[in-house]
């Protein structure tokens, strides 16, 4: 009798060190800034090392292809200098925005489009609207609407205008689908900008 539970309480011991902290999650991704992104139910949340689910699933995390430990492509959302880009769909159209580790939303979805933060800075796609004229016969100013292209800091603020706007009607161009980038990071501090002309201007910042 005794040695039975001698035995009942070494097992005991045993399944309470490999207890099960998670259950029913469709995929678990690397780590990345002490988070691993997880997804259920295509809805995305984000774990701790120790296995503790620290951002709860939610629809408006946006993916990124990113590269694993075997060099393979794959698409979850990544944390980079404490930012996550999620998305809101407003009017048919998505604008795009950052979280913090807790959740919380740091800067306002606002963006047409948006990167993933990299060495403190982010590129975004913002509208705008230019007055080009007035109509007399309806009494109103004729706008012209544009995106325009600039570097961000991890607080929202515009760091750097990247004097490349392009013609962008949104009402006439609702969709899933976030205007292209004409620009890039080519080194930290450095961002290249592709003009109209398919020419390039580097910019410090």
């Amino acid at each position: 009798m005794k040695n039975l539970l001698i035995i009942i309480f070494f097992l005991q011991i045993a399944t309470s060190s490999i207890a099960q902290i998670m259950n029913d999650v469709d995929e678990v991704y690397p780590f990345q800034e002490d988070l691993a992104a997880v997804q259920k139910n295509n809805q995305w949340g984000f774990i701790n090392k120790q296995g503790e689910l620290v951002i709860d699933y939610r629809s408006d995390l946006v993916v990124s292809n990113n590269l694993n430990n075997q060099g393979e492509l794959s698409s979850y959302p990544v944390f980079k200098d404490n930012r996550c880009l999620i998305k809101k769909l407003i009017d048919e159209i998505y604008y795009y925005g950052y979280i913090d580790k807790t959740g919380t939303i740091v800067i306002v979805p606002q963006f047409l489009n948006a990167t993933n933060f990299e060495n403190g800075h982010a590129l975004i796609i913002a509208p705008s609207l230019e007055v080009i004229g007035f109509n007399k016969l309806l009494n109103k100013n004729i706008i012209s609407s544009n995106i325009e292209e600039f570097v961000i800091n991890t607080m929202g603020e515009k760091v750097r205008y990247l004097e490349n706007p392009f013609k962008y009607n949104l009402q006439k161009r609702k969709s899933i689908v976030p205007p292209v980038f004409h620009s890039k990071f080519i080194a930290p501090g450095i961002v290249a900008a592709q003009k109209h002309d398919m020419k390039w201007d580097v910019y410090q910042f």
